[in-house]
């Protein structure tokens, strides 16, 4: 996984992506209300190389 950011004006999004392949499908992890990327850990691991994944935290959680 690898993370990245997203500046806007309203501040900086920070997001964790894995790309296998541009065709392969891509699973989007959503945390809810005060949670952050840690919640999928183990999601991200199993699926890591399988699919491409996406996971960030909403603005005002964790790092953004």
């Amino acid at each position: 996984m690898k993370e990245n950011t997203y500046r806007t004006s309203s501040g900086t999004i920070h997001y964790w992506s894995s790309i296998t392949t541009p065709n392969a499908i891509t699973l989007a992890f959503l945390p809810g209300l005060t949670a952050d990327h840690r919640l999928f850990e183990r999601q991200m691991e199993y699926f890591d190389g399988k699919y491409n994944i996406f996971v960030w935290d909403a603005p005002a959680h964790a790092s953004s």
